[in-house]
């Protein structure tokens, strides 16, 4: 799979062609759109790509380097599904696009973690608790908790920018508390057991809310519409195959994530597929939809009544 980041001169190519004519996609040619670089949970993404690409399509992904970039390549129909969160959608149909979300990557994948003394939400009274920036998803989510958990606790917020970053400062006691992703979190507990712990899976408290998902343009669905359902039939299978068998699906994994450690990704893997993190069915609910509608009007990033449901995601092309 050949990987490239398109920068500053793509990024205006595509700004200032934003309205040029629509060319469909031929019916066995796809291309993914990442909104910066993959992870573990980007992996069934890509090869379900791979299992097309045996039976002779031709497909290719693309790691932007910013999601307002992978949005413009989607309404041009430069890329035909993007790998995205639903505050990209939500923004950008606010700012007249037409996304439409039309399937779920993966469950929230994000963990409350604390120092090692800190033994309730209460507890962060007071103390230091980073955050990755005031707009970012990561940071409403850990909100919603704080809120919904532990309203009374005023901890001082700090941004620092990186779930990575934060997981290395909370274990070096610099942080009492911080939201990360679990397969950053998993990579820096490694010979760091015991300096910190996990005080909340979102998944579990935070389960209707949808963090990643399967984006198309609704302008161009109609020239797509076949090839996004065969794709998400093959990312479906991809996921069953990460439930199934973990540590087969991070061997398979491993040659997409450069400088990974296969015993490390097996663990990441197993945790994923055991939190139900990866999905068994990628059908978007209507209660998710209006949920995580909600959850980002209560957040700040739309006015009550601005989106519905039919507006950010459609449900109709799994299976055809």
């Amino acid at each position: 799979m050949n990987i490239f980041n398109r920068t500053g001169a793509y990024a205006l190519a595509v700004l200032f062609t934003a309205f040029a004519p629509l060319s469909a996609a031929n019916a066995d040619e796809l291309t993914l759109g990442f909104p910066g670089g993959v992870g573990p949970t980007d992996i069934p993404a890509i090869l379900a790509l791979d299992s097309l690409k045996a039976n002779g399509w031709d497909t290719d992904y693309i790691e932007f380097d910013s999601p307002d970039v992978q949005t413009q390549a989607l309404l041009n129909n430069d890329i035909q599904i993007a790998s995205m969160g639903p505050s990209t959608v939500l923004a950008a149909n606010l700012a007249g696009a037409d996304l439409l979300m039309v399937a779920n990557n993966n469950h929230i994948d994000l963990l409350i973690t604390v120092g090692a003394d800190i033994e309730s939400c209460g507890e962060l009274d007071g103390e230091i608790v980073a955050y990755h920036s005031d707009g970012s998803t990561s940071t409403a989510h850990l909100r919603r908790y704080l809120k919904d958990t532990c309203p009374e606790a005023e901890p001082k917020l700090m941004v620092l920018s990186g779930s990575a970053n934060r997981a290395a400062a909370l274990l070096n006691e610099q942080i009492s508390g911080t939201v990360v992703r679990l397969e950053d979190w998993i990579a820096a507990t490694k010979g760091n057991e015991g300096k910190g712990k996990v005080l909340a899976y979102l998944a579990d408290s935070q389960k209707t809310l949808l963090t990643q998902t399967i984006v198309v343009s609704g302008k161009n669905i109609d020239v797509n519409k076949e090839i996004v359902s065969d794709y998400l039939s093959a990312l479906q299978q991809q996921l069953d195959a990460a439930i199934t068998d973990p540590d087969a699906f991070a061997k398979a994994a491993q040659p997409y994530l450069k400088g990974s450690d296969e015993a490390q990704l097996s663990g990441i893997y197993r945790e994923l597929a055991e939190r139900g993190i990866f999905t068994s069915d990628i059908a978007l609910t209507k209660q998710e939809i209006s949920d995580t509608i909600t959850f980002y009007e209560e957040a700040g990033r739309a006015e009550a009544g601005e989106l519905n449901p039919a507006m950010v995601a459609r449900t109709d092309l799994l299976g055809e």
